[in-house]
């Protein structure tokens, strides 16, 4: 007769139940995977409505909506430099149901404030990296500034320290501008906005001297003569503006770090949701159609994995920790 030690027993059984229940949590993530969505999958914007993120991520919303049979929409939540809607997708239900949809502003805020209320790569969990972004600065196309170095000189002399607007403090347009002001030797002053739209509608307004914004969110002002691009802060000239210089031709010593928009989920949501999420909006971007929109407007398509987009995450958390005080910008409560 075979005696089997009761301690082994024991594991064996342990085993048993253990992968009994992982069995069941595969086949129910999955199975919940297969019926979702079921009903609306909002996307939370931290800007205002009428931004390049925000039109971008309305035209996935609307494909989405049609691929999924659901009702997708985005709900604009603006505010303390994006962190309002990050942190209200942070504390979300991990179901999928509430995805945030963001930019560049998701990895300066670290840098930015001493005291958050969620974790940056732990309460969110990277879906994929939508775009690179084009950023241009502008005047209005009435201003006596027909090139930087006009406006350079213009704010040397200025007794009043020329304007400047961007989508909020510690932003990547404010740190731009911070960077023009130190690498020309002048003095700019720092006017944020909820959003880049907000901005650029002051600067067509009359209550800017200037502004940072997207190629997306400007081209129509400056189509229509409203709107003059004096730089590109970027490495390479745009296709989209060819004749607009770059920030490094100027020697205006622009960052050596891009703009994106992204999307995230709350940590915890089942990976067959974050994985369908993933293939249905790579499938959708890829679609000729939306590559030629995407590149009318200045931005390039990535649609990096989620491992990918975590990497690059965690690398611009730490590169713009490094940036800011470079410009004194130091981290406020």
């Amino acid at each position: 007769m075979l005696n089997i030690h009761p301690s082994l027993t024991h594991h064996k059984t342990l085993a048993f139940f253990l992968g009994l229940v992982l069995n069941m949590s595969l086949l129910s993530s999955n199975g919940y995977a297969q019926n979702w969505p079921n009903k609306t999958v909002k996307f939370i914007m931290p800007s205002a409505a009428a931004s390049s993120p925000d039109r971008l991520t309305r035209m996935v919303a609307e494909q989405l909506s049609k691929k999924w049979g659901q009702s997708v929409i985005v709900e604009n939540k603006p505010g303390a430099t994006s962190m309002l809607g990050t942190d209200y997708v942070a504390k979300s239900a991990p179901d999928g149901y509430t995805l945030l949809s963001t930019f560049t502003s998701f990895v300066q805020i670290p840098a930015l404030f001493k005291k958050i209320t969620y974790n940056t790569e732990h309460d969110l969990i990277p879906i994929t990296q939508l775009v690179d972004v084009e950023t241009i600065f502008l005047v209005r196309a009435d201003s006596p500034y027909q090139t930087l170095d006009d406006f350079v000189n213009a704010a040397k002399v200025a007794k009043i320290p020329l304007s400047f607007g961007s989508f909020g403090s510690g932003s990547s347009f404010h740190i731009y501008g911070e960077k023009l002001a130190k690498a020309k030797g002048i003095t700019l002053t720092h006017v944020p906005y909820k959003g880049e739209a907000l901005s650029t509608l002051d600067l067509v307004g009359g209550q800017l001297d200037s502004s940072f914004a997207s190629i997306g969110t400007a081209l129509p002002h400056i189509k229509s003569g409203k709107l003059r691009a004096l730089g590109l802060v970027m490495p390479h000239r745009s296709k989209i503006l060819p004749e607009v210089p770059t920030f490094l031709e100027l020697n205006a010593k622009p960052p050596d770090i891009s703009g994106w928009f992204g999307v995230l989920a709350p940590t915890g949501t089942p990976q067959p949701i974050l994985n369908k999420i993933y293939t249905d909006i790579k499938e959708i971007l890829e679609r000729p159609e939306s590559l030629k929109v995407l590149r009318e407007q200045g931005m390039e398509p990535v649609l990096s994995t989620p491992e990918v987009f975590a990497a690059k995450i965690h690398e611009d958390l730490i590169r713009w920790k490094t940036l800011l005080p470079e410009v004194n910008i130091q981290p406020g409560d």
